[in-house]
């Protein structure tokens, strides 16, 4: 009897390590390391690991997993075609790609806005290109901000670089920047958190709104043909704008 057991105990052992196997496991890469969209990596917290488990249960032979990767080296491996996976949470104006030509791209997962942020004791309303003139601004070392290239490349506008977006939140909190560029979910997460609701102002007129969706290299379109059909479903993009909804980012 205990060996029938101990037998059965084994087979369903391996039934479950079969299976395991059988599962094809593919990559989304983010560089977006900050609230809400990672909150935590070791507990898998944040918006971005919930979207990976929503595909994981559309698809059940897949198995997606978040990797996080700096922007330089996504940037780097799609360049030498190297990348294996996707990049989650991207549009195409942020890789030269407004005409889909250069990438395969899935349908927009959410909107999002990127914020104009200042010191409450001194507040910057962007109205104009003028508006920037002579101001000293805040962005995140490595990316790139439409609304104020020109003007920093006429040395209208001076940018001071930072790690991450809650760096410029604490340097605005400093009034050491006259303005900064947050996505709103993150400004609101650290206002929330830290009660900075009554320091910081938010422009009137916002930098940027955009969609995030998931860039394929044309090398992987096959692979990820599946992914691309269940982002394009009813069905999950009525269970994306709940998702989305319950971190309180509006469409």
């Amino acid at each position: 009897m205990l060996l029938k057991l101990f037998v059965l105990g084994v087979f369903a052992l391996l039934s479950m390590s079969v299976k395991s196997e059988q599962l094809e496991r593919l990559s989304l890469f983010t560089y977006h390391n900050k609230p809400p969209y990672i909150e935590s990596l070791a507990d898998k917290k944040g918006l971005y690991f919930d979207i990976v488990n929503l595909l994981n249960e559309f698809q059940p032979k897949l198995q997606y997993e978040l990797v996080l990767m700096s922007k330089e080296q996504i940037r780097q491996q799609l360049e030498r075609n190297t990348l294996a996976g996707a990049v989650l949470g991207v549009n195409p104006l942020w890789f030269d790609d407004v005409d889909q030509q250069k990438f395969v791209w899935s349908d927009p997962l959410f909107y999002d806005t990127d914020e104009f942020v200042s010191s409450i004791k001194k507040p910057f309303d962007y109205q104009s290109q003028a508006s920037l003139h002579g101001k000293k601004y805040g962005g995140v070392e490595g990316y790139y901000y439409p609304k104020l290239a020109e003007a920093e490349r006429r040395e209208k506008l001076t940018r001071v670089d930072a790690k991450s977006e809650k760096e410029l939140l604490e340097l605005i909190l400093q009034q050491k920047l006259d303005f900064a560029v947050v996505s709103r979910p993150t400004f609101f997460y650290f206002a929330k958190k830290n009660g900075w609701w009554t320091s910081l102002s938010l422009s009137h007129q916002s930098h940027q709104k955009y969609y995030r969706a998931i860039l394929i290299p044309k090398d992987n379109k096959y692979q990820f043909g599946p992914l691309q059909k269940t982002t394009g479903s009813l069905p999950f993009k009525k269970y994306m704008k709940e998702l989305v909804s319950s971190y309180h980012i509006p469409e």
